[in-house]
């Protein structure tokens, strides 16, 4: 495999008829980060877990899934700023003008927000993410052009002083977390659609631009060649999010603070520390912003999440180095992750099905621990082998990822260029 950044995303298109590839080849193709799609795959079925999965007991303490709350929801947010680093390469390389790579984004942009809008509409059950995606790579064409150096540096600046801004702005106007599916109706209230996307809602463009600007700057570097800075880099972050968070809490006396101010409010402490938030603290004080947990969007939240999410790509693009030729050996996780729009879309959709079928209601309190587990088994079989016979017997591409770079290729013609990695969602 190829580690040059020029070279890394140069594949033969398996939608060829003129050479049928291997199905091995198929799924391992060459010159592929086979790493950020193990690292999708991983997102995926940790997604799955938290979808699925009850993240408290009925204490309110948090259970083993809570362990992925926010974790994977951050590392597709990464891997979504990776993509659009590398689905625009060609494009700017040949011309090095943001104009030509312009379009082509802001048709994804657009693809993926109306696909978005459709989910949410069917959606009771999930948050859908895919129209905070669509707004967030919009407003990253702005950063495109920059190097990794300058992008690291902003990502870390928005990571601090972003929740800052939304605290100020949340406390000024009074306004309450949202935690609601974006759906068409959505569009005839336009200014509090505007509101949850970028304030209230479970995943706040304001702060979740940061990790869309931290995939970019890992993506701006040969990943190959800095594995181990990378992994170093994420795991400093983790240290310094999470460690903070703990003096600010524990020494400087922030936990007091926050029962105190809990108890006043009626706000469940035990949940935003350990089984999440809906996207944003409460902005009763300012000692909120101290904490670190899932779905928080608190500075040692965005570094902690962030971190581990740098870590993990890390160590999966070391692991498909590491096997080489061999890394086909990964396509159970790997098949799935190079097609997470898709794979994320028809999990939406199934869920609705076999919580009603499985469950009875949708309230996933109600299910047994007995249910639960039928349900994850029915979706990771589902989303693990379907992926891997579309990817050998049809495309490298998934059906939706497929349909929007058709679009793209009529719509905004460019220099030709290989099957690119289109960003997943939780």
């Amino acid at each position: 495999m190829s580690s040059h950044p020029a070279d890394s995303h140069r594949t033969r298109d398996a939608n060829s008829t003129a050479t049928p590839a291997r199905p091995v080849r198929r799924l391992s193709p060459d010159g592929r980060l086979i790493g950020l799609d193990l690292a999708r795959g991983i997102a995926l079925l940790a997604m799955m877990v938290t979808h699925i999965f009850a993240l408290g007991d009925e204490t309110g303490m948090p259970t083993w899934a809570a362990v992925f709350a926010g974790r994977a929801s951050a590392l597709f947010a990464v891997l979504a700023g990776c993509s659009l680093v590398l689905s625009t390469r060609s494009r700017m390389a040949e011309s090095g003008r943001l104009r030509d790579a312009a379009p082509s984004v802001l048709i994804r942009a657009a693809a993926i927000v109306l696909i978005g809008l459709c989910l949410g509409s069917i959606s009771g059950l999930l948050a859908v993410i895919l129209v905070n995606y669509g707004i967030m790579f919009a407003l990253a064409l702005f950063f495109l052009r920059l190097r990794a150096r300058a992008l690291f540096a902003i990502a870390g600046v928005w990571m601090a002083l972003s929740p800052v801004v939304s605290m100020w702005v949340r406390s000024t106007l009074l306004l309450e977390p949202s935690y609601l599916p974006m759906g068409f109706f959505d569009l005839a209230t336009p200014s509090t659609m505007l509101t949850d996307l970028f304030l209230t809602g479970y995943y706040p463009v304001l702060q979740w631009l940061s990790y869309i600007l931290l995939g970019m700057a890992v993506a701006k570097l040969d990943i190959g060649r800095h594995l181990l800075a990378l992994f170093t880099t994420g795991l400093g972050l983790f240290v310094l999010g999470r460690g903070a968070s703990w003096l600010l809490l524990h020494v400087v006396g922030g936990d007091a603070a926050l029962v105190e101010d809990s108890q006043m409010w009626g706000t469940d402490l035990t949940a935003a520390l350990f089984t999440g938030s809906y996207g944003v603290t409460p902005a009763t004080s300012w000692w909120w912003l101290a904490i670190a947990g899932p779905h928080s969007g608190t500075p040692f939240d965005l570094l902690s999440t962030g971190g581990t999410a740098v870590m993990t790509i890390a160590a999966c693009q070391a692991a498909a180095v590491l096997l080489g030729r061999q890394s086909w050996v990964l396509a159970p996780l790997s098949a799935p992750g190079s097609m997470p729009l898709s794979v994320y879309s028809a999990h939406v959709v199934l869920l609705e099905i076999t919580r009603s079928q499985i469950v009875g209601n949708p309230m996933e309190e109600s299910a047994t621990t007995g249910e639960q587990t039928l349900e994850f088994v029915i979706h990771a079989l589902t989303f693990v082998l379907l992926p891997l016979l579309w990817k050998t017997f049809v495309s490298t591409r998934g059906p939706l990822e497929g349909g929007i770079a058709g679009i793209i290729r009529v719509a905004s013609p460019g220099p030709k260029r290989p099957a690119s990695d289109l960003p997943g969602k939780d």
